[in-house]
């Protein structure tokens, strides 16, 4: 009796090691493959989204591992980028940038999620077909601020405004849209528009000299080419001829803009982040969650740009905004 009982125990055991062995992994013991397309960088933005997946149990090293594409902001070397992580096979793609965003989701099979961030109109410029559903394999945080952030910021800092120049790279779908969308509400505010439309850096420098005795301030929009060096150019322009800044990125208001409504990289990754991670750990598919924005924005000022300039703000103004001291 005994030896049958033995016999039935030793038989159970291997029952249950043989369900144990092909069970499917935990979150300790998987391991995901996480691609980053980032463009040109944007380190906040990486470590926002590695926070978010953190914070939902995916860390880096354990059952996260991240295959890092070749940063550069041109089309033919993110294509290259894009190509190599569908030979991967990874899990999922982190992408940055409208243009950066529309070649992984040319390149990359639809059956694998993408997940955006730093992406202004992810709809109007077709990578989605609405904040609350994509209808495809993609999902993310845009980096949009409503536009009457910026009258109501414009107003607070120079109210005496009457002509805006507003910087924005030719041919990108992205900043025209934003572009377009704040010269029609400039004019339903008597406030004229002057539209600017560089190619290169160069030729931002070139058009704010040439315009800095027409406009009584420059406006930047969320474009590769303001973020990757033209904000700079346009900076200097702007503390040497005395003509403040409208930007729609923190990191210019950080560098010397004067001010602006700006969307929080760091933030708006950690949420995409999160996203990812309900993708990968319930499979969730991205078109069953909703993209989101930023609202409201971070109102910021550069302290130093603003004393330069010689612009006071009034009580209102200052109980309104967060200042940048550098």
């Amino acid at each position: 009796m005994t030896s049958y009982f033995f016999r039935l125990f030793i038989s159970l055991m291997a029952f249950v090691c043989s369900f144990v062995c092909h069970a499917e992994p935990t979150l300790a013991e998987a391991n995901y493959k996480i691609a980053l397309a980032t463009w040109s960088g944007y380190p906040e933005s990486v470590a926002g989204f590695k926070k978010g997946l953190a914070d939902k149990g995916l860390v880096e090293g354990q059952n996260v591992s991240f295959l890092v594409g070749k940063i550069g902001a041109d089309k033919a070397l993110q294509r290259e980028v894009a190509e190599g992580f569908k030979q991967a096979e990874v899990d999922l793609v982190y992408s940055l940038t409208t243009p950066g965003t529309s070649i992984v989701k040319e390149v990359l099979p639809e059956s694998t999620p993408i997940v955006y961030s730093i992406v202004t109109y992810p709809a109007d410029s077709g990578l989605i077909e609405s904040f609350e559903y994509s209808g495809n394999n993609l999902v993310g945080t845009s980096n949009y601020v409503p536009i009457r952030h910026y009258l109501k910021l414009l107003k607070l800092i120079v109210p005496m405004v009457k002509t805006v120049g507003i910087f924005h790279r030719k041919g990108e779908p992205n900043s025209k849209i934003q572009a377009v969308n704040m010269i029609r509400f400039l004019k339903r505010e008597g406030i004229k528009a002057v539209d600017l439309h560089p190619e290169n850096i160069e030729q931002v420098k070139a058009l704010a000299l040439e315009y800095a005795d027409q406009v009584d301030a420059f406006m930047t929009t969320t474009d590769t080419l303001m973020q990757s060096g033209g904000e700079s150019a346009l900076i200097d322009v702007s503390l040497s001829k005395g003509i403040p800044i409208l930007s729609s990125n923190k990191a210019g208001i950080e560098n010397g803009s004067t001010f602006g409504p700006v969307a929080d990289f760091y933030a708006l990754a950690k949420i995409s982040g999160e996203k990812a991670a309900k993708i990968l750990l319930e499979a969730v598919e991205p078109r069953k969650l909703q993209s989101e924005l930023q609202d409201p924005p971070l109102f910021l000022v550069n302290r130093a740009s603003l004393k330069q300039l010689g612009i006071t703000l009034s009580k209102q103004a200052n109980a309104a905004v967060t200042w940048v001291d550098k």
